[in-house]
């Protein structure tokens, strides 16, 4: 009994993290010849022309949206204050601050205190960094986007 439980454990967890990671979407195929699409990535979007995607970011504070009455390149204060991070400043290194790593206003970076003060650092490619329900690290835009109910739903 324990070892069946254990299979239908371990085989559940293996769909769960496949379906976390599964967007279904392959940005490197094209979508469409006149419609823009994002990435997981809230700042990243794509285009075709003549059949080859093209890969851009949006400028720094503006994040890529789609949806039925908006696409394109949003400014940080129309979105969703989930999805953003506008009351991140540098942190003043005490407290709380001094022990853990803190937010920045961009989303793949955050604040880390040493001797020196403050030092802003980068997640790794493809990841923003999450300070929210326990959750305190660099995840995967995937990863962040559920943990920040920032999601296109």
């Amino acid at each position: 009994m324990l070892k069946t439980l254990l299979i239908f454990l371990g085989i559940l967890a293996v769909g769960w993290t496949a379906s976390l990671g599964a967007t279904g979407d392959d940005p490197l195929v094209c979508k469409s010849e006149d419609e823009l699409w994002g990435g997981e990535d809230i700042r990243k979007f794509y285009f075709c022309i003549d059949g080859q995607v093209i890969e851009d970011w949006c400028d720094q504070d503006y994040y890529f949206v789609n949806n039925a009455t908006f696409s394109g390149c949003l400014q940080a204060s129309l979105l969703n204050p989930q999805c953003v991070n506008l009351d991140a400043a540098e942190p003043d290194c005490e407290g709380l601050s001094a022990r853990q790593p803190q937010p920045s206003a961009s989303l793949n970076k955050f604040y880390l205190c040493t001797n020196e003060g403050a030092k802003e650092l980068s997640c790794g490619q493809d990841e923003a960094f999450v300070n929210q329900d326990g959750y305190l690290g660099c995840f995967t835009w995937t990863m962040w986007r559920m943990l920040r109910n920032c999601t296109d739903d």
